[in-house]
Parts: C-alpha cells; sequence; structure tokens
C-alpha cells in the first residue's frame, strides 16, 4: 500500500494528510523490506485503510499484485479505488484512483543483513476532476536495508516522491524504520515510526506518525493482517485503521 495519494479533495487533503508517507511494504507495515517472491511466483495483497479525522472519513482499498521475474527481481502493479464522505456538501465521492506501477530488487548477498531498492511510478488513473487522482505520472523510490534472523526482521527506508501538483512542494523526502517480531510460527506483530516532509509550502513542519501490527498465518500461502497509526504531529489524519489479506502461489 501507498499513502502518496495526495488528490485536491478536500476530505482527502483534511483526512489523508499523511500522503507523503509512502507505504509500500507489506500489508500493514509502511516500512519495505528486501523479501522477494522468487522466480515464476505470484503475491497478492487485499489491502484496506480507514481514516478518519473529524467528521470526515476516507477509505482506500488498494490491490497490489507481485511477480518474481528473478529470484532477486520482482514486478509491481497496485491500483486503488477511494471513498470519501463528510466533505462539505458535495456528499460522498468514490471511484478508482492512481495506479502503482513498480520494481523491487535485492542486492544478491548472502547473510542476515541485505540491501535494495524499490522504485516505479504513479499513473494518473483516477480522476482528477472529482479529487481521486494526480492527473500527472508521479515518481518515486525507496532505498531499503533489512536485517533478518529466525525471530526479529528489523527494516529501514529513505525515500523520495515528485510530486508533481501545482502549489505542493515538487521534492518530497522521507524515512522509516520497523521491527517484526515473530510470536510464534503463526503470529507476527510490528512497531513503527514513519516521517516525511509535508507536500503544504505553508507548513515547515514534518508529518510523522507511528504504526502497530500484527500478522497471522492462517495456513499456507495464506496470511491475514490488521494495524492501527496514530499521529505525532498534528498535519497527519487523526488516526487511520488497516486490514488485509495476503495469498502467495
Amino acid at each position: 500500500m501507498r499513502i502518496d495519494c495526495r488528490t485536491r479533495n478536500v476530505a482527502f487533503a483534511a483526512v489523508l494528510a499523511s500522503c507523503a508517507l509512502p507505504v509500500l511494504a507489506a500489508h500493514p507495515t509502511l516500512t519495505e523490506d528486501t523479501g522477494t517472491q522468487g522466480t515464476g511466483k505470484f503475491e497478492l495483497e487485499l489491502g484496506l485503510a480507514q481514516a478518519r479525522d473529524g467528521g470526515v472519513k476516507a477509505l482506500e482499498f488498494g490491490p497490489q499484485l507481485s511477480y518474481g521475474v528473478r529470484d532477486n527481481l520482482d514486478l509491481i502493479a497496485r491500483p486503488t479505488w477511494l471513498y470519501v464522505r463528510g466533505a462539505g456538501e458535495g456528499g460522498a465521492t468514490k471511484g478508482f484512483g492512481d495506479t502503482g506501477l513498480d520494481f523491487k530488487w535485492r542486492y544478491p548477498a548472502p547473510g542476515p543483513l541485505t540491501f535494495g531498492v524499490r522504485a516505479g511510478v504513479d499513473l494518473p488513473t483516477g480522476n482528477e476532476d472529482k479529487g481521486l487522482g494526480n492527473g500527472k505520472v508521479s515518481p518515486h523510490a525507496i532505498l531499503i536495508a533489512t536485517y533478518l534472523d529466525t525471530t526479529w526482521m528489523l527494516a529501514a527506508n529513505v525515500d523520495y516522491v515528485y510530486d508533481p501538483l501545482i502549489g505542493d512542494r515538487r521534492d518530497l523526502w522521507g524515512a522509516s524504520a520497523a521491527a517484526l517480531y515473530s510470536v510464534n510460527s503463526t503470529w507476527r506483530i510490528s512497531a513503527e515510526a514513519a516521517t516525511a516532509t509535508n507536500p503544504d509550502t505553508s507548513r515547515a513542519s514534518w508529518l510523522t506518525v507511528v504504526r502497530f501490527g500484527a500478522i497471522a498465518t492462517v495456513a499456507p500461502g495464506f496470511d491475514v493482517d490488521a494495524g492501527y497509526q496514530v499521529r505525532l504531529t498534528p498535519a497527519t489524519s487523526a488516526r487511520i485503521i488497516l486490514a488485509g489479506a495476503t495469498l502467495r502461489w
């Protein structure tokens, strides 16, 4: 999933104000890791996020399909569907948003510490007039470091997003760090923090959040998850609730 969904819709500006934070990782985490699918394998993430701030509610459904071109290289597609309610007199707004196309590459080195990059573009498939899309192509890139052992996974990201919208800051930078702990063969829990440049040129403060999550493996190749995000700076959404499911084959 990716909260780089800056739109001109007033509700999204109010509720998803943390939009500069790129969220491209395994649901429900913010921080990307270096894991790839393997040659010829697929992964489908079905992610749902609900943001609320005051009387405005925004919902995003973002299915993400990854395909392993090589053991250390994935191709990724992520369309979005958006719903906003409570934006003044306009009532509810809903429809398809922009679509992300990415690749993720992991440097092929042995050992618990690995490095990689994920990069791509958001294509303007959403209706700009309804505030569901940017109307222009927006590129992004993330540098990834991951440490993995039998119990812990630690990941850190440094990311860049180009904002094509007139009036916004063009160059948005961010960073995040996450820790995932395997409780047993079924349960994993996560905690992380992320910060990013505010696209609003009138505000100097960065957008900073913390997120907590849990992932349960209910069958081989099938996970379900939930997450909760809260803000550390007032410019971001009051809270975001996440739920999802992941299938691998």
